[in-house]
């Protein structure tokens, strides 16, 4: 008996147990009274595929405008750069012949002088005695007819050769001027040539030849038109200035060297024949010349080539 009642006492307690196990699992997953509920947070907004499409769209677009505002500025940039080399090589260039003109001015002025001074030392006495030494000649210009033995004493003081210098005194203090432009003009075109600006060179040349086809220096005015074509190996039209110098003028030295480089040009052109007769012209009519002692030099070359 006691055995029985123990044991529905333990199924009495093992009840009561589940009992209490049941309620407490039930009770946890029950809400929370409505008076301490939490509010739901709120829910994210929804993106959409066409919107993160357009801010792609319009992120792509803002790098493209970025690009494209780089690439101007760094043309921008390489432009600037080249026109300050450019400019810096214009003032070199510039400088370089504003030297070569200063330096051939100082040479043509130191040229003039020997010409000057055939005509222009005699004059500085007359212009005074002049008048004095005018008259005698009329007189004087009698007895030496008349008795050629007797009167030679009175004619001795030749008064009448000095009135010829103050007459040609007069051209040459007018012409001064005009030679100052002249060898101006000379100048800045040989300055042209030597900084290599050929077609300026020859333009500028030419105008001088022009303008003082009678200059002592016309000649090698022609002749450096002719190096300038030359140089640009136009070799037919440079023979063709180099002939002006030999058909128009009388300087041995310019003619010489004329005849010269129409060797060269002709030579270059294939015609030898041409050539060796232009050269031998030079060594024939200008035997003393530099340019005959180069002609006898290329002939000489060319004939123990033909060997």
């Amino acid at each position: 008996m006691p055995e029985m009642v123990s044991r529905s006492a333990r199924a009495l307690f093992y009840g009561v147990a589940a009992t209490l196990l049941t309620g407490c699992a039930s009770g946890s997953g029950t809400p929370p009274p409505k008076g301490g509920a939490v509010p739901p947070a709120p829910e994210p907004p929804k993106v959409t595929l066409t919107d993160v499409k357009s801010t792609q769209d319009a992120q792509a677009q803002e790098i493209a405008r970025l690009g494209a505002e780089l690439k101007a500025q760094d043309a921008q940039q390489s432009f600037l750069v080249a026109e300050l080399k450019t400019l810096s090589e214009q003032v070199a260039k510039l400088k370089a012949s504003l030297e070569e003109a200063e330096s051939a001015v100082r040479s043509m002025r130191a040229t003039p002088v020997a010409p000057e001074s055939r005509p222009a030392a005699p004059p500085a006495p007359p212009p005074g005695s002049a008048p004095a030494i005018v008259t005698p000649p009329p007189a004087a210009a009698p007895p030496a007819a008349a008795a050629p033995a007797v009167p030679a004493p009175s004619a001795a003081p030749t008064p009448s050769a000095p009135p010829a210098p103050p007459s040609t005194a007069t051209p040459t203090a007018a012409a001064a001027p005009r030679n100052l432009e002249a060898e101006r003009m000379f100048a800045g075109a040989l300055a042209r040539f030597r900084a290599g600006d050929d077609g300026q060179a020859a333009l500028e040349f030419t105008e001088f030849v022009s303008q003082y086809p009678t200059h002592p220096q016309a000649a090698a005015a022609q002749n450096y038109i002719g190096d300038a074509y030359y140089r640009q190996r136009d070799y037919r039209q440079a023979a063709t200035e180099f002939q002006k110098t030999v058909d128009t003028y009388t300087q041995p030295t310019a003619v010489s060297e004329a005849l010269l480089k129409i060797g060269l040009c002709q030579r270059s052109l294939g015609d030898m024949a041409s050539a060796r007769a232009a050269w031998e012209r030079v060594v024939k009519d200008f035997p003393r010349t530099d340019a005959a002692r180069q002609a006898r030099t290329l002939l000489a070359a060319k004939s123990g080539s033909g060997r």
